[in-house]
């Protein structure tokens, strides 16, 4: 009886051990996203709030998620805009933070995307695969069906404005890591690197405009 409740006790006291030793692994994966997602000098905090300064971010419920929701309004047709943002297999041509974006599936309004993103401070390369449904030339959505992250999940709305002549642009993501990656940690990371695609958009558009209304030229 005193063995058998020695090896019990025994036991439990493994399962401890073992329990602590895991809670103390996911602290430190914790603690290493925090010190990889947060800016790692002065300068880039200083560009993180210019860019957030210059498009403001929101939070938004929609169907219980909290997304991220920024706004800029473009001075260029919704179409422009458009040719841009459903020209995937060029994406990482204009967006930094896009290393690869390939169609695997083109269903006509609804396409099936291979998605491999960086973003910015050493945080890693991130590959997934999207659903992405559209309605062009105005709005598009997209779901994670496998890959990295929990889920995947996000808008572009584009709403004409000015009769037409300009775009108020509706740029909304929402992302779950799962249990390794905290959602204020994935929340502040968007919030640093939305409004950098915001703005690059906005200057890739307007300057193709710009270079459109020149004598002699046309957009490409």
């Amino acid at each position: 009886m005193l063995n058998q409740e020695f090896m019990n006790n025994k036991n439990k006291s493994t399962k401890n051990v073992h329990r602590k030793a895991l809670q103390g692994i996911l602290s430190l994966t914790l603690l290493s996203s925090l010190s990889l997602i947060a800016p790692q000098s002065s300068s880039d905090q200083t560009l993180a709030k210019a860019a957030t300064d210059e498009v403001a971010i929101t939070s938004s419920d929609i169907g219980g998620d909290s997304y991220n929701v920024c706004k800029q309004l473009i001075k260029a047709p919704a179409d422009q805009i458009w040719q841009i943002l459903s020209d995937y297999d060029n994406a990482y041509r204009i967006f930094g933070m896009v290393k690869a974006c390939k169609v695997l599936e083109d269903n006509g309004s609804e396409k099936i995307i291979s998605h491999t993103v960086a973003p910015s401070g050493p945080v890693g390369t991130f590959t997934y695969t999207l659903k992405v449904k559209e309605k062009g030339p105005y709005f598009m959505e997209w779901t994670r069906i496998k890959g990295a992250f929990k889920q995947v999940k996000g808008y572009w709305k584009l709403e004409p404005q000015d009769g037409g002549k300009s775009t108020l642009v509706t740029y909304a993501s929402f992302v779950d890591g799962g249990m390794f990656i905290p959602r204020p940690l994935i929340k502040r990371q968007c919030r640093i690197d939305m409004p950098n695609v915001m703005t690059t958009l906005k200057s890739e558009v307007e300057t193709k405009v710009r270079i459109a209304k020149r004598p002699g030229q046309n957009i490409q």
